[in-house]
Order: structure tokens, then sequence, then C-alpha cells
């Protein structure tokens, strides 16, 4: 039987990735943000740097080559966009890392951390106020590519 790792890993691996983000970038993305990414969502950054695949994309880390917009989201520039519109409305904590395009986002959330603890995604948009939808990043990702994510 598949463990949840292991289909995660053979997601990402088919789908198109940024390449991996350096320790500095990540570094300087929590100082930016005034968050400390969870130690899933930083290993996701350091092998993978974003991901996009059929019907699925999750913002991360990457170096732009300024030849037209970049493939993947960028993290912090989306976290930036999405407190100016949510304003204070929701914790500094939390950090979007996609969005089903139809209002929904969903968010890391980046408190009550420790290394080796999973950390809880929630999803907030049109009539969903928080709800977490999954216990931890790896989960989410594997959910968010088999479109088998429930608000």
């Amino acid at each position: 039987m598949t463990t949840i790792i292991e289909e995660y890993e053979s997601i990402l691996d088919k789908a198109s990735v940024a390449g991996p983000t350096t320790e500095d970038s990540i570094a300087s993305a929590e100082e930016q943000l005034a968050v400390k990414f969870p130690m899933p969502y930083r290993k996701f950054l350091m092998e993978y740097g974003a991901a996009m695949g059929v019907g699925f994309e999750i913002a991360g880390l990457f170096e732009s080559s300024g030849d037209g917009p970049p493939m993947w989201r960028h993290v912090v520039k989306m976290t930036e966009q999405f407190r100016g519109i949510t304003k204070d409305n929701l914790p500094s904590t939390l950090v979007p890392i996609c969005d089903d395009g139809c209002g929904t986002a969903y968010y890391i959330d980046t408190a009550h951390q420790s290394d080796d603890a999973p950390c809880s995604i929630f999803a907030y948009g049109p009539g969903i106020e928080g709800g977490a939808i999954a216990s931890n990043f790896e989960e989410f990702a594997v959910k968010l590519a088999n479109g088998e994510l429930e608000v």
C-alpha cells in the first residue's frame, strides 16, 4: 500500500517545479512575511521550490527569469496580495499557498509549531470561514492534486 508521503513525492515528481530553493531565500521570505514556515513546507521549498501540475498549483519560492510572467506563484507576493485584500480579518500567521480560482484560498498555518509537528491547512472563501481541510501539508498536496479537497 502506498503511503501519503510516497504519493506526495510521486505527484510532485510529475509536476512542473521551479527547482530547489536555498535556505537563504527561505529565511528572507520568512523575514519579509514575519513568519516561520512549518518544516513540511520548508522541505517542499528546499526540494521543489514551487509546483504546478494538472489541475493544481502550490505557491513557493523561485528566481524569476524576467522573460515574461512566471510559471509559478511566489508565496511572498501572494501573501502580500492576500493580506492587502483581507486587511486584518485573518491572522498574520496564515500564509496562502494556493487558491481554487473561485474565491477560496488555502492557507498554511505558521503558528504553534515545532520541527516535527504537522501543519494544518485552512480554507477561507465565500461561505468558508477557516475550516481546517488537512492536518498536514503532504495530505493537503495529495488531496489538492487528486481533486479531493472538501471544504
